[in-house]
């Protein structure tokens, strides 16, 4: 399931997300992960639980967008929550690269999670 994930963020990246709101047809995407053995209604909701990824089901068309917290406590519970479940080298990783961003591209960052609703 990890690598159909992987290919449907790499999918959406291509198309402008999470900046802009992306769709992908609903038929072909039921049919990939068909054939790969697997249920698109689990697949869509590992993304929004693990991911963050919100989806919207149309008979056209499957539209996919950040999730927006409530407040800035949930989306500190949910940063926490997925720090618990990475590895210490996952862990090890992530504060390496935010100990080597320049101040500019932290403020980039900030200003991106903004825009998508995170803070």
């Amino acid at each position: 399931m990890e690598k159909f994930i992987d290919q449907i963020i790499k999918n959406l990246s291509a198309n402008g997300f999470p900046e802009k709101k992306v769709s992908l047809p609903t038929e072909k995407m039921y049919e990939v992960a068909d054939s790969k053995g697997l249920s698109l209604n689990k697949v869509l909701e590992e993304l929004r639980e693990k991911k963050m990824i919100d989806s919207e089901i149309g008979p056209e068309k499957i539209i996919f967008t950040m999730k927006k917290f409530e407040n800035q406590q949930d989306m500190y519970a949910k940063a926490q929550e997925m720090m618990s479940q990475m590895s210490p080298e996952e862990l090890q990783k992530m504060q390496d690269m935010l100990q080597n961003m320049s101040p500019e591209q932290r403020e980039q960052m900030m200003e991106q999670a903004k825009k998508m609703g995170m803070i």
